[in-house]
């Protein structure tokens, strides 16, 4: 692993925070949304991080190099903007955080 390939998520250390079943639920969608969203637009490179059955792999971990240049942009701020806003009880399926992030950072490139 390279000095700067730096874990940006991972599903076991997420999941195992509380063994209180509706903690590790709200973890598993919240995982599931972004997991889609990475996918939905194309930013996680050589790495797929669902089960067979739709669910998350639990011992998913996304690094640095797992993501395209806006995928690690994303990471940088939208992400936690958006996990601070289901903090504050947002649905994980409400995206819209992420959304206008990732149009942000594509406005930029242009």
């Amino acid at each position: 692993m390279e000095a700067n390939d730096i874990v940006l998520f991972d599903f076991d250390a997420f999941i195992s925070g509380s063994k209180d079943v509706d903690y590790q639920e709200a973890i598993k969608k919240m995982s599931l949304s972004l997991m889609k969203f990475l996918i939905e637009n194309d930013l996680l490179v050589n790495i797929n991080p669902f089960n067979q059955d739709g669910s998350v792999k639990n011992d998913l971990i996304i690094k640095k190099s797992n993501l395209t240049d806006e995928g690690f942009q994303l990471f940088v701020k939208p992400v936690n903007n958006w996990w601070n806003a289901l903090d504050r009880g947002t649905p994980p399926e409400k995206v819209t955080i992420l959304e206008n992030g990732l149009k942000k950072i594509r406005a930029v490139k242009k």
